[in-house]
């Protein structure tokens, strides 16, 4: 990108073009000219609002040159992924027999699990329990 698309850039944003105006008028990729935005931090005053913490809703302050946050501290971070985890982890929960003691047992994302346990697997396997080497 050169120092007169920059501008250019600069220019049309001011003007509230979108994403896609400006690189259709200056034949740039969209995905330059967005980038180069949200480094230069060039939004459009619509998407001025000050960003909220996804847990507590407490405003922070918008950072120049720096990704926005999306939490204001450790806390909220741990305590949404903790009530939103089976909301964003998208692998299926499989409910199955294991072979050697027949409880059942759940599997995230592996259907083909044979036993509930690693010590299961080794009184399977070597027909023996697991207590210390015998």
């Amino acid at each position: 990108m050169t120092n007169t698309q920059k501008e250019m850039v600069r220019q049309l944003r001011q003007q509230g073009c979108g994403y896609t105006d400006i690189s259709t008028k200056l034949s740039i990729s969209k995905n330059t000219v967005k980038s180069f935005c949200q480094r230069n931090a060039l939004r459009l005053m619509s998407e001025k609002k000050e960003p909220q913490c996804r847990n507590c809703g407490a405003l922070m302050p918008i950072t120049d040159k720096s990704k926005t946050r999306q939490f204001c501290s450790d806390k909220c971070r741990v305590l949404w992924w903790k009530a939103h985890n089976r909301k964003v982890y998208t692998k299926p929960i499989y409910r199955l027999v294991c072979q050697n003691c027949g409880a059942y047992f759940q599997s995230i994302g592996n259907p083909r699990r044979k036993y509930c346990s690693h010590d299961c697997y080794i009184s399977a396997r070597f027909g023996k329990e697991r207590d210390g080497g015998e």
